[in-house]
C-alpha cells in the first residue's frame, strides 16, 4: 500500500490563491495565476550567510619601492602591488655557500660554517656566527655569536655581539644603536644613538663615532672617537674630535 505524501497549504504571494502542495516542495506554479514562487522554507535558508574564518594579516613593506601592504601572517612569500618586485617572507638558513643576492622580510641566519658570497642581503633580523663577503642589511637588528667575519661592511637598526663573540669586519658598521659584550674589530664604527661597551668587551677600531657612549669598568676601546653634537637652538656646535687611547675603567 502505498504511503500517502503530507501536504500543506501554500498560498501564493502573487494572487493569495491558496492550494495544497507537498510539505517539502521547493517550488510551485499558482493554479490560479501561474505565478512561480519558491517555499518559504527554501527562501529562508538561501538568506542565511555563510560565515568564513578571518585570516590574520600583518603589515608589509616593499624593500625597494616602500609601498605599504596587507598579506596573511603566514605567508612565505609575495609580490609587491606597486613594483611587482618578489618579496620572500619566511626564514632563511645559510649553512654552507650561497651566492646571489638575498631579501628577506624575515629573519637571516649565516651558521658557523655558513658564507653569504652575493653582494648584498637585506632582512629583518641577521644572526650571524659564520662569514658573509657582501654587505649586509639588518633592519632590527644584527646579532653576532661565534667567530664572525665581514668581507664589507653593514648597516641596520641595533648592532648587539654576544659576550664571548668576536665580529672582524673589513668596512664600516652603521648602526642606529650598539651593544657590545665580546670584541668587535672594524675600520670605522658609525653609531646614531647609544653605544654600550660591556666589561669583559674589547673595541679595536680605526674611528668610532656615536651620540653617546657607556663604557663599563673593565672594557676596553682602542681607536680615534668623535662625538656627534647635537643640535641646540639658536646655537652650532661642531662635533669634539678626540683620540681615544687603549681603555680599561
Amino acid at each position: 500500500m502505498a504511503t500517502a505524501i503530507a501536504k500543506v497549504e501554500v498560498s501564493c504571494p502573487e494572487c493569495g490563491h491558496v492550494q495544497m502542495e507537498s510539505e517539502n516542495f521547493i517550488s510551485t506554479v499558482c493554479r490560479k495565476c501561474s505565478f512561480y514562487f519558491k517555499s518559504p522554507l527554501v527562501s529562508a535558508s538561501s538568506k542565511k550567510k555563510t560565515h568564513r574564518a578571518t585570516i590574520p594579516k600583518r603589515e608589509l613593506t616593499c624593500a625597494d619601492c616602500g609601498a605599504v601592504q596587507m598579506v596573511a601572517e603566514e605567508a612565505q612569500s609575495s609580490s609587491c602591488l606597486e613594483c611587482g618586485r618578489h618579496l620572500e617572507l619566511g626564514h632563511r638558513l645559510i649553512e654552507g655557500e650561497l651566492l646571489g643576492n638575498l631579501s628577506l622580510e624575515g629573519e637571516l641566519e649565516i651558521g658557523p660554517r655558513g658564507n653569504f658570497g652575493g653582494a648584498k642581503a637585506r632582512a629583518a633580523r641577521i644572526l650571524l656566527k659564520g662569514r658573509a663577503s657582501g654587505f649586509l642589511e639588518a633592519a632590527e637588528w644584527l646579532r653576532v655569536e661565534g667567530q664572525a667575519k665581514m668581507k664589507l661592511g653593514a648597516k641596520g637598526g641595533e648592532l648587539l655581539i654576544s659576550e664571548g663573540a668576536v665580529l672582524e669586519a673589513g668596512d664600516t658598521l652603521a648602526f642606529q644603536s650598539a651593544k657590545i659584550e665580546g670584541e668587535l674589530r672594524c675600520e670605522k664604527l658609525m653609531v646614531e644613538g647609544a653605544v654600550w661597551i660591556g666589561p669583559r668587551a674589547r673595541v679595536v677600531v680605526e674611528g668610532i663615532v656615536f651620540g653617546e657612549m657607556t663604557l663599563e669598568s673593565g672594557g676596553r676601546l682602542s681607536g680615534f672617537g668623535e662625538v656627534k653634537a647635537k643640535f641646540v637652538e639658536a646655537q652650532e656646535e661642531p662635533p669634539i674630535a678626540e683620540k681615544i687611547s687603549e681603555t680599561s675603567n
